[in-house]
């Protein structure tokens, strides 16, 4: 009597957005294939209308879930829908162009596992030169809205960090639900902001692990609307502000008045209408 194979359990599923990023979602999905933990991980390529080559790339690798949306819907709708789909325990939110180490999702999951304070883990990132990379930031307040990214201070030893982005984030799927996963208000921008703003709320920790490396490369360019991807800053902006630091609509009047000023009269307008990425500009 032939045995029944036993599959293995997802413990991380791998959460990829992508729009116009082919080059770098071929090497992240290269360096996916030798995962230590390839057997209990899922990978979801959420793809935002792209028209370069990126569905070929995924082609090429059969175990990988593809999900071509039709129009640019912004990253947080994409995650949302990609989240849907997700079975494993933990979400890794994953930049194409981040390229992880073999070992790197194994000990990202290990870290968030072992520890009940710890909500996310992030690894530690360097820059294709073998420099450390800037990726790291603090939360953004009303004083300091746009706050610079920055390189790991010691990046030999594991730290919590406040705001480390989505380059590549490992998550408690709970964590997740609790939130009940990305608010839609926001577009391109600010998901990964809020992310880090309810892990802080919450009292808990995202922590920088030195034993999880990869290598964050450079962006293809998107070919993304820069007035509207201004705008899409600017709403959400308001949004975070909002929940956060009770003043969005403070934020959203005076950027319009900003822009107006400045003889920019359709940003104006954007602003004043909430303007973001969400499908309908295309």
């Amino acid at each position: 009597m032939e045995e029944t194979p036993v599959v293995a359990q997802i413990r991380v599923s791998i959460l990829c957005v992508t729009r116009n990023q082919d080059e770098n979602v071929r090497r992240c999905l290269a360096a996916l294939s030798l995962s230590t933990l390839k057997k209990e991980t899922e990978i979801i390529v959420v793809d935002l209308a792209s028209t370069d080559q990126t569905s070929r790339v995924v082609e090429g690798h059969a175990s990988v879930s593809y999900l071509r949306l039709p129009k640019n819907f912004g990253w947080t709708k994409a995650a949302n829908i990609g989240l849907r789909s997700t079975q494993g325990e933990n979400i890794l939110f994953l930049d194409p162009r981040v390229e992880l180490a073999a070992g790197a999702v194994e000990v990202l999951a290990n870290a968030v596992e072992e520890n009940g304070e710890i909500a996310a883990a992030v690894p530690t990132l360097h820059n294709p030169s073998g420099g450390p990379a800037s990726y790291l930031r603090s939360l953004p307040a009303p004083q300091n809205l746009r706050p610079d990214l920055q390189v790991p201070a010691e990046p030999s030893r594991s730290e919590p960090v406040e705001y480390p982005g989505c380059f590549a984030l490992l998550i408690r799927k709970s964590f997740l639900k609790g939130m009940n996963f990305l608010d839609q208000r926001y577009g391109e921008l600010w998901s990964d902001a809020e992310i880090a703003a309810q892990v802080k709320s919450a009292g808990r920790r995202i922590l920088r692990t030195a034993e999880a490396e990869g290598i964050l490369h450079p962006e293809q360019p998107k070919r993304l609307d820069p007035g509207l991807l201004e705008s899409d800053w600017h709403s959400g902006a308001a949004v975070y502000l909002k929940k956060h630091h009770r003043g969005g609509l403070g934020h959203s009047v005076g950027a319009a008045f900003t822009s107006l000023l400045g003889g920019k009269l359709g940003l104006t307008r954007r602003i004043l209408s909430g303007d973001k990425f969400d499908g309908t500009q295309e």
